[in-house]
């Protein structure tokens, strides 16, 4: 299954991935009543947004995806089974989330969202094209920050 994925493959379920997170971060900044919590929930919702954006425009810049089956169906098979591990149906399922959940709760949620979404990338970047990789770097580098992130806020709450 080598470059069965190309980073724009990557690229468009990551804008998606981040247009929920900010959905659900910035949620959880509203209904918080802990300062920590709506300070970096904010901040993280905005890079989120950001994130959005960039990979928008990083998808302009890729290749449309061709993947390159061993059989027919393979790829559509491999994608369904990696996005079964989203964490955000879409951006109400993301909302109701933090909304539901103590701040705590709703952290730790989050961290697990975020390194399911790294390991997703770092799955990912083993099957497409090596010129890519350098579009998906930033991606997995501008994750593995939120993780830091929220472990550093779970041990300050």
């Amino acid at each position: 299954m080598a470059n069965l994925f190309l980073a724009s493959e990557i690229l468009e379920m990551n804008v998606q991935e981040e247009r929920n997170g900010a959905a659900f971060y910035s949620r959880l900044a509203e209904k918080s009543a802990h300062p920590l919590v709506i300070k970096h929930a904010a901040e993280i919702a905005e890079q989120e947004r950001h994130h959005e954006a960039l990979f928008t425009r990083m998808l302009r810049e890729c290749e449309p995806v061709e993947p390159n089956e061993a059989y027919p169906g393979e790829y559509d098979a491999y994608r369904q089974a990696l996005l079964k591990n989203k964490m955000f149906a879409d951006e109400q399922d993301a909302m109701e989330k933090a909304e539901q959940w103590t701040d705590k709760e709703a952290l730790s949620f989050a961290l697990k969202t975020e390194q399911a979404t790294l390991n997703l990338l770092k799955e990912l970047t083993k099957h497409i094209d090596p010129r890519e990789l350098p579009f998906i770097q930033i991606t997995v580098d501008e994750e593995a920050n939120h993780v830091n992130v929220l472990n550093e806020l779970l041990q300050k709450i």
